[in-house]
């Protein structure tokens, strides 16, 4: 679907920014999430709170961008299931949330696809059993396939100027944005079927629900959940990793009105959770840096981009030239900026940076609870573990200056990996193509 946690919300949010945070109290007890594995192998994270007026709830499958065979299937699908299914129409989805001061929404990240219904109370049964429908028995039509390939596409048009100022982030520490339109096309109704079935088994689920609800209701309805296709074994496959590339890698493209583009990476290999989570910490302090002359109307932003997959953890620093046209003279100051922003990780107090980012999580964890809504993201949150959650702390309470040192040192103290220029090879005043 479109919306601010498809492939934007979960990439450049996770790349260049942490979530805001509140400074309210609650007691502990209050943000705990009850945790039960049913019969039929889905999870089921949820937590009552009386007289809320919305019930959230998220169904979760861990199949995305990553590890989707057919390139475009995993997304395709997400919109295939906001079409409704057994019985239930995109008409029903809306009449249990939207009409009703709710909402639905969805996104297909690099590492799963999410499904999220808000309903008022009274509503939450009838929504229930609609979100249900339309998840285990979606209705995969020649029809509405035909029409959600039309809409996927378009989106693909949509996104494409977003993605043109950090084409080169996209391209190399994201690669698994590789569908088009072409392959969005050629993928059939019996390969939606497959992969439905393949991935969409309740083993392979977790759902996470706040609000007031009866969870011994809830716990009925999906113990007799199964797929509409038919049970089949989800294969546990490993994460699609990658390698930067090795030395400097110089491409030409039309990326008018932009000069040219610059991308400095470092890759490293079975690091600690203490080193990613200075490396993480620097990102987030130090995620957009800039510089601005008001007399001359010019300015210089340079984004951190940091990311795990697997075994393997990626730092970049990136930088997007919107004033100046490119010249080798232009290209090898911005290089020698980018090498020198690293000392601005040691101009810090560590210890301070530390501590007050340990008072943000807490708080952040205790403003979970201010809703329904909020309470079931951060568990979200959690269960994706993208940004710094509270189960960092252990290890965030255990860093030192020491450790900065230490990752200094071992990792950017030696000449980056890959550099990556990405030149403008259009005149200026033509469209982008």
């Amino acid at each position: 679907m479109t919306n601010n946690k498809r492939i934007i919300g979960w990439g450049l949010l996770l790349l260049f920014i942490l979530m805001p945070f509140s400074t309210e109290a609650a007691p502990k007890k209050e943000l705990e999430f009850t945790e039960v594995k049913l019969n039929n192998g889905i999870t089921l994270k949820y937590k009552v709170l009386k007289d809320e007026p919305l019930v959230s709830m998220y169904t979760v499958f861990p199949i995305g961008m990553n590890k989707e065979k057919t390139k475009g299937i995993a997304h395709l699908m997400e919109h295939l299931v906001f079409r409704g299914g057994y019985g239930y129409g995109f008409g029903d989805i809306a009449a249990v949330t939207s009409r009703k001061g709710g909402y639905f929404n969805g996104f297909t990240s690099f590492d799963v696809t999410a499904y999220n219904y808000v309903s008022p109370k009274e509503k939450f049964e009838e929504a229930f059993k609609v979100f249900n429908g339309s998840i285990w028995n979606t209705d995969l039509s020649e029809t509405l396939i035909a029409l959600e390939r039309k809409i996927v596409v378009h989106e693909l048009d949509m996104d494409y100027e977003g993605h043109l100022p950090y084409y080169p982030v996209y391209r190399y520490f994201y690669p698994e944005i590789s569908y088009t339109k072409e392959t969005v096309d050629a993928i059939s109704a019996q390969d939606l079927r497959e992969f439905h079935q393949t991935y969409y088994q309740p083993g392979n689920a977790t759902y996470i629900l706040a609000g007031d609800f009866d969870p011994q209701i809830v716990i009925a309805q999906l113990e007799q959940v199964t797929n509409g296709f038919g049970e089949s074994e989800t294969p546990k496959e490993d994460l699609v990793e990658f390698n930067l590339p090795v030395g400097e890698i110089v491409e030409k493209r039309n990326i008018y009105p932009y000069h040219y583009q610059l991308l400095m990476g470092y890759e490293m290999e079975g690091i600690s959770e203490a080193d990613r989570m200075v490396i993480k910490l620097l990102a987030y302090n130090y995620g957009l840096n800039y510089r601005i002359d008001y007399y001359k109307n010019q300015y210089k932003f340079y984004y951190t981009i940091t990311r795990t997959l697997g075994n393997k953890d990626f730092f970049g620093i990136y930088y997007l030239e919107r004033d100046q046209e490119y010249s080798e003279e232009n290209l090898m100051a911005e290089k020698e900026r980018m090498i020198n922003f690293f000392r601005q990780f040691k101009k810090g107090d560590f210890k301070e940076q530390v501590t007050n980012f340990i008072e943000l999580i807490e708080l952040e964890q205790v403003s979970s609870v201010k809703s329904a809504v909020d309470a079931v993201e951060y568990e979200l949150q959690r269960l994706l573990d993208g940004s710094i959650t509270v189960d960092d702390l252990p290890v965030l309470k255990n860093l030192s200056v020491k450790d900065l040192e230490r990752v200094m040192q071992q990792y950017f103290s030696k000449p980056p990996q890959t550099w990556i220029l990405v030149n403008n090879q259009e005149e200026e005043g033509k469209s982008i193509e």
